[in-house]
């Protein structure tokens, strides 16, 4: 029946599509976007199916160059979650997890909203120190799973899932607000520059994002887990012998190979070298015979139906951002908008329609959308040209769904989270966002603009 379902839903999108349109191509490519979106968003089939038909149909059908629809799998992002799976693996594998986790599990007197505390804040800060969010997940995710079982919360425990949850959207939303962060930050940023010759600061970004975006909503991402997932602490006995056993040589082997990594990332703007590139010679490391704590067995384990939607999750947003019939709707859509008098109703028309335009594209096809209009709206808003740039970061700092956010589907397919859970928390930040930190964001650039 679910099968059935994909495929009526696919034809009336496409008599739909086309009735208004005229252009059998246009209606193939629309069909098959709000088809994906709508498999993904209800899990109606399986992930890896959705994306084997899309990227099938897109090819079938030339829609896109073969070059575009495959590009997810020759991006640096998949071949970095590629090789941050098997470095989680690597953490695991050594026993370097739970010793981690023991850190937080010295908390004196831990109540479950000071173990959310203390790890959303964790995360927070990891995110100025950890450039990419897909790396950052891949390494907190096994992390907090420990942690969370440190403390007596079993798999898909209220606990567990408040945990993980936590530290995953505090690492990943609140770090749009700083610039080198996450993806998009950097994809609007390069855009500027190339566009409009204008470049992003990294403490005017902060300055204009970090307050309510970043740390404001790390607060209320704290106290909406605790009230939906707030359980009881039952922390295990301390083993003296457990805590006090000396550092193995795997677990000696993974830090200075991690360690290195992270020097190497954090200094990528001395050598230029791909975050992803560093992965895989780190993974190469631990994979060596003479070292074996990455095996043969690890790969034969990697869970490749989220590798497949990582990657069509790239080329869907590749197809949109060079896709010109979608652009050139995108500006109509807009056009139809009479902008008034009051700032403050054009900023939320222009935040929103990036917010939701992300629903239909996924959040790093933003910047590709609306930074060449950029100019144009701030031309008929009076906003400056920066001021219409950062409106994006609010519209894309907010993920209603969570095939929009890659980092956010690895982190649920690592820890096995059910859909239906972060679904409700994200669409429930959301709406706060929209009602309470939109509004509280324009106050703020009121005062320093």
């Amino acid at each position: 029946m679910k099968n059935i379902s994909f495929f009526i839903i696919s034809l009336c999108i496409y008599f739909f599509s086309f009735h208004f349109l005229q252009n059998i191509q246009n209606a193939l490519l629309i069909t098959l976007l709000f088809t994906t979106i709508i498999s993904w968003v209800t899990n109606l089939i399986p992930s890896y199916q959705t994306s084997l038909i899309f990227l099938f149909g897109t090819l079938f059908f030339s829609l896109e160059p073969k070059e575009i629809v495959f590009s997810g799998f020759s991006s640096s992002a998949f071949w970095l979650v590629f090789a941050g799976m098997l470095i989680a693996t690597a953490i695991k594998e050594s026993g370097l997890t739970n010793r981690l986790a023991t850190v937080f599990g010295k908390l004196n007197s831990p109540s479950y909203f000071k173990i959310l505390v203390s790890l959303n804040t964790f995360g927070l800060l990891f995110s100025f120190i950890m450039p990419s969010a897909i790396i950052r997940i891949i390494l907190l995710v096994p992390i907090a799973i420990g942690i969370a079982k440190n403390f007596g919360f079993q798999s898909n425990s209220k606990g567990y899932i408040g945990i993980i949850l936590g530290l995953v959207l505090s690492t990943h939303l609140s770090a749009f607000s700083i610039l080198p962060s996450n993806l998009p930050n950097m994809i609007l940023s390069g855009m500027s520059e190339s566009l409009y010759s204008y470049k992003f600061l990294y403490s005017h970004y902060l300055l204009v994002n970090f307050l309510v975006l970043g740390f404001l909503k790390t607060i209320v991402i704290t106290f909406i887990i605790y009230y939906f997932y707030n359980d009881k602490v039952r922390q295990k006995s301390k083993n003296d012998k457990e805590i006090n056993t000396p550092i193995s040589k795997d677990e000696k082997t993974v830090s200075i190979v991690l360690g290195i990594m992270i020097l190497l990332w954090i200094t990528d703007f001395i050598h230029h070298l791909n975050v992803s590139f560093i992965a895989i010679i780190g993974v190469l490391i631990l994979a060596n015979p003479s070292i074996g704590i990455i095996k043969e067995k690890n790969l034969k384990n990697l869970n490749f139906p989220l590798l497949l939607f990582v990657a069509t999750l790239i080329s869907f947003g590749n197809i949109i951002s060079s896709n010109l019939f979608i652009k050139e709707s995108l500006q109509e859509i807009i056009s139809i908008y009479n902008f008034s008098h009051n700032s403050f109703l054009n900023y939320m028309f222009i935040t929103l329609s990036s917010t939701f335009t992300a629903v239909l594209t996924t959040q790093p096809t933003i910047p590709a959308l609306f930074t060449p209009i950029a100019q144009h709206l701030a031309d008929i808003t009076n906003f400056t040209l920066d001021q219409i740039l950062m409106m994006q970061v609010v519209g894309f700092s907010t993920v209603l769904f969570p095939f929009q956010a890659p980092p956010i589907m690895i982190a649920i397919q690592l820890a096995k989270i059910k859909y239906k859970e972060i679904i409700k928390i994200l669409l429930i930040l959301g709406s706060v966002s929209i009602v309470f930190l939109y509004p509280l964001n324009y106050l703020w650039w009121k005062i320093i603009y």
